[in-house]
Formats: C-alpha cells, structure tokens, sequence
C-alpha cells in the first residue's frame, strides 16, 4: 500500500469517525453521566439477554444465506467455518468499516479453499439484497406509520410534543450535501479513476467477480434463500424488540415502533462509520423520541440498543477468532 493511500483511507476514517462522534455529542447533549449509569440499572438484562440469542441467531442464518451462495459457484465451505468467519466479519467491522467482508472472504480461502474473488462476487449479492430489503422494510414502515414518521421531513409536532424536523437539521443537510458532492467529484475524475492502479488491478479479476454476481441465479433452493433473509432480519427484529422490552418506558409500546427503530436505525449503521456510532444513535434516537417516549428515556434504550450490540459482536467475536485455528488445526491451510 503506497503512503498516498495509506494516507487518504486514514483521513477518511477520521473524517468519518468524527462525523460519528459529533453526531453522539448532540445526541446525548445535556445528559448527565451519572444519570445515564442510573438508567442503566432500570433495565432487565432477562430480555438484553434473549436479544443476544436473537443476534447469534440472526448471525448463523446469515452464514447459512452465504453458503447458498457459495455452494452455486461450486464450493462446499463447512457451515462452521461459515458461521465463524461471519462472527469475525462483523467484529472486523467495528475497527473499520467493510474490513469485515475482507476478513470472511480470506477466512474462508484460508480453512476452506474458496477462491477470494470469487466470494467476493457472492459478498456483493449478499449486499445488495441487504440493501433491497432494507429498502422494502422503510417502504412498509413509512406507508404504515405515515402520520407518525411524516413529521421526520416536516417541522410539524411530533406525539411526543417535540418539535421535530428531522431531515431538514443542518446534521442531516451537512449529509445530503456531502453525497451530492462526493458523487460530481466521481463524475467529474471517473477518467482518471479507471486509470488508477488499483481499478486496473480490480478489473482483472473480473471473471470470477462476475461469477460470483450469478450466484444467485444458480441457487438450488430460492425459497430457502429467501426464508433466510427474512428470518435475518426477523432476529434482527426480534434483538430489537426484546431491548425494548427490558425497559420499562418502552416495553408497553407497539411492535411496529421497534420495527421503525430497526428499520431507520440501519439506515445509520450502513453509512461508513465505524461501529454505526453516532449515526446509529442519531437515526435511532430521533424516531423512537416520535412515539411518546421522552427525550432521556430515547437516549437511554438507543445507548443500550446500540451498547449491547457492539459488546455481544465484540465478544462473540473475539472468541469465533480464537476458535478458528483451534477446529482447523488439522486441516490443510491455504
């Protein structure tokens, strides 16, 4: 790696990690610390922890998902294997963002003998269908909450009698702005780009990238693969709603709140920032504030919501690592 570019995906890291932080500071402005700790202890970890079941379990259809995959282009990656490097693609996320799908894809050519560019491929599939489906779970909560959520784009009262204008917040524009230039400047260098190193180098591996894309039109069982995006996300689901459960200002509140929670709250999580932090909470935190549920209770369950997820991921993680070398240790290392 040479130091320009070393030094352009470090500036960018911080750039967007600082974007992350500024977005946490506002959201928890004017929070006591020591009223946070005791807001904390008004949790029943019963239902933290039936959300941490749900996670692992939403982690293993994943892995079950990326080998229906892989086995269309003609590998049979155990399923342990799978799993494991999944535990570890999202515990790689938390350092820095997307360095996951590297480390899952390498996992595997490692212990399993699967080309990397042609997981890559499947890594692909995998992502846009994430982002399809996340698309069709913001259509049903914005058609299904309308009177709720509209006041996200108006400056009209929200239930909670907060005044709420949410995607119309100089944070929010900051954001729209910085898309809209980041996409002229691509327009604008897309020449200069294609003659990069690095986007000569990608394109070479254009076959078996490409094989991987087909993947998906070579599934065995597509309903099976379908099924399995749902139950993904209905962990996802699930974790989300069980958080809810362990507090008591919003254990009473409707299904569909969690799923607007879920639902806007990826929204934060797919931006480039590690971990979601900040941009999670933000997203997160301005649409549970909507359904009645005061500012500081909003403030606690997004913390808690986001905290208990980046401990198990971290844990779970850290352990799947350490598990790898030791159920592989007799097989042949690539």
């Amino acid at each position: 790696m040479s130091k320009k570019k070393f030094l352009l995906d470090a500036l960018k890291y911080i750039f967007f990690f600082g974007v992350g932080i500024i977005l946490f500071i506002w959201v928890y402005r004017g929070q006591d610390l020591g009223n946070i700790w005791e807001g904390l202890s008004r949790f029943h970890y019963g239902w933290i922890g039936a959300s941490f079941i749900a996670f692992l379990f939403s982690h293993l259809f994943r892995a079950m998902r990326w080998r229906m995959l892989i086995e269309s282009i003609g590998y049979k990656p155990g399923l342990f294997n799978t799993f494991l490097s999944i535990l570890v693609m999202y515990l790689a996320n938390y350092a820095l963002p997307r360095l996951g799908e590297v480390t899952r894809c390498g996992i595997l050519k490692r212990y399993e003998g699967v080309p990397f560019t042609s997981q890559l491929g499947t890594v692909l599939v995998e992502r846009i269908l994430d982002v399809l489906f996340l698309f069709i779970m913001l259509a049903c909560v914005l058609v299904l909450n309308w009177d709720i959520l509209s006041t996200l784009i108006s400056p009209e009262k929200g239930i909670s009698g907060t005044k709420i204008s949410f995607l119309q917040s100089p944070v929010f524009l900051v954001f729209i702005g910085l898309m809209i230039v980041t996409i002229f400047i691509l327009f604008v260098f897309r020449k200069r780009l294609m003659n990069l190193t690095f986007t000569v180098k990608l394109l070479s591996y254009t076959g078996k990238f490409t094989d991987g894309l087909k993947s998906v039109f070579r599934l065995r069982q597509p309903i099976g693969f379908v099924m399995l995006t749902v139950a993904i996300y209905g962990c996802y689901y699930l974790g989300t709603l069980f958080v809810f459960k362990a507090f008591a200002p919003t254990a009473s509140l409707s299904p569909m709140v969690a799923l607007s929670v879920l639902t806007l709250g990826s929204i934060g999580m797919v931006l480039p920032v590690p971990g979601g932090i900040g941009t999670f909470h933000y997203f997160a935190f301005n649409t549970v504030i909507l359904y009645g549920v005061s500012i500081s209770d909003g403030q606690l369950v997004t913390l808690v919501l986001h905290g208990s997820t980046t401990l198990f991921v971290i844990i779970i993680g850290a352990i799947a690592l350490g598990i790898l070398p030791i159920v592989n240790k007799k097989r042949k290392i690539a």
